[in-house]
């Protein structure tokens, strides 16, 4: 199990130092103390990145950079066979070495991605919250999620990220890395257990309810996590949805569906605000 507040394996917006998270909110355990007893009296909203933030998958909008002749289903096999850890250092190798596109035109591309419709708006309303706490749980990398939400001027909603950490070199490749290589979960990919992640986060006894929003089958696994007073938010016409009918009767939590920002926004805030 992997402690949050370690810096090798997550990364967030506000660190001071090693181990202490300075956010709006005393969040994490393991560096920073919260003065006097935790009660749990705030709501987290955790929420994966993409086709949920942004309309489409960070990592296949990247792969378009490379010429059609190198994709296909050679490439599309390597996530079937190895998970999405190994496709995207691949096509960032080979982005690199055989085409010169470095971490800026990396960058460049991920900016261009659409939110999904509404999800601006709904994102600044539940930032307006003062009782709400947001976070980002997301296979992708913190390369492509902080372009992005630099670009849009939302960066400082998130009071943390837990992804991928990435790094660019001098020579400008970007390189991704895991944010833990974990075994005891089989839901979850090696590079990063979601439901660890919420787990630690309700343990830290600061959140009487945590809502969390994704659409595919690796955030089943978070929401699985979930207590009776929490709530599932589940993109409609997504991967994950269409698992419900086997897998409802796992979740302990009250579902939502969703398929829109818009949508969400109608079905989630009257919960919220009860």
């Amino acid at each position: 199990m992997f402690p949050i507040g370690r810096m090798s394996l997550w990364t967030c917006r506000r660190l001071i130092a090693p181990g202490v998270l300075l956010s709006r909110r005393c969040l994490s355990s393991g560096g920073g103390k919260c003065p006097g007893p935790v009660v749990a009296s705030r709501i987290l909203a955790a929420i994966d990145f993409d086709k949920t933030i942004v309309a489409r998958d960070s990592y296949l909008v990247v792969s378009e950079l490379l010429p059609a002749e190198k994709r296909g289903k050679k490439l599309d096999d390597l996530v079937k066979r190895c998970g999405w850890m190994t496709y995207i250092e691949t096509v960032l190798k080979q982005l690199y070495t055989e085409h010169k596109v470095d971490s800026t035109a990396v960058g460049r591309c991920v900016r261009l991605i659409e939110p999904v419709p509404g999800m601006m708006r709904l994102l600044r309303q539940l930032a307006g919250m003062p009782q709400l706490d947001m976070c980002i749980i997301s296979d992708s990398n913190s390369y492509f999620i902080d372009e992005w939400l630099r670009d849009r001027g939302i960066a400082d909603l998130f009071c943390a990220v837990f992804t991928n950490p990435a790094c660019v070199q001098s020579s400008g490749e970007l390189l991704v890395l895991p944010f833990e290589d974990q075994t005891q979960c089989d839901l979850c990919p090696a590079n990063l257990c979601k439901g660890a992640v919420v787990q630690q986060l309700i343990d830290t006894g600061v959140y009487k309810q945590v809502v969390y929003v994704g659409d595919s089958c690796n955030d089943l696994c978070a929401m699985r996590h979930l207590r009776p007073v929490d709530v599932a938010c589940i993109r409609r016409g997504f991967e994950l949805y269409g698992k419900m009918p086997a897998h409802g009767r796992e979740l302990k939590c009250r579902v939502v569906s969703w398929r829109d920002g818009h949508e969400l926004d109608a079905n989630l805030l009257p919960i919220i605000l009860a």
